[in-house]
C-alpha cells in the first residue's frame, strides 16, 4: 500500500463513523486535502482529493480507498477513510471554501491535523 493511502486511511477515521446529518449541497464539490502527521508512528504527510455530493464524502483518487461520512448542513465534518484494515477517523469544520480538523488512526497509532480547500 502506498504511503498516500496509508495517510488517507489515517486521516479520515477515529472519531465518529456517523453519516452526515442531512444533505449539505453548499459543501458539494471536489476538495483538495493536505494532512500533517503530528504524533505517533505516521511520519508522512499526504495530499489527496475527496468528493462531496449531497453532504456525503467519497474518495476521488486512484487508490482503493473507501471514504464514508460527510459534512452536515452546519459544516461539521465526520468521516472515515479506510484502505484494507487501516482506518483513519477525521473530524473538523467547514467554513466557506476551506475546512480543517484533526485525524487519528488506531493502527498504526498516530494522529495529526488536516486542511482542505475546494478545488
Amino acid at each position: 500500500m502506498s504511503p498516500a493511502l496509508k495517510m488517507a486511511a489515517c486521516l479520515a477515521a477515529s472519531v465518529a463513523l456517523a453519516a452526515p446529518a442531512a444533505a449539505a449541497s453548499r459543501h458539494d464539490g471536489t476538495w483538495s486535502i493536505t494532512t500533517s502527521a503530528e504524533d505517533g508512528a505516521c511520519a508522512t504527510n499526504f495530499d489527496f482529493k475527496l468528493k462531496v455530493r449531497d453532504g456525503k464524502v467519497t474518495y476521488a483518487g486512484f487508490w482503493p480507498v473507501k471514504a464514508t461520512g460527510g459534512i452536515s448542513r452546519l459544516g461539521v465534518v465526520r468521516m472515515t477513510l479506510a484502505h484494507g484494515r487501516q482506518r483513519v477517523l477525521a473530524t473538523g469544520r467547514v467554513e466557506g471554501d476551506a475546512a480543517s480538523g484533526d485525524w487519528t488512526s488506531p493502527q498504526p497509532k498516530c494522529s495529526g491535523s488536516w486542511f482542505a480547500k475546494r478545488a
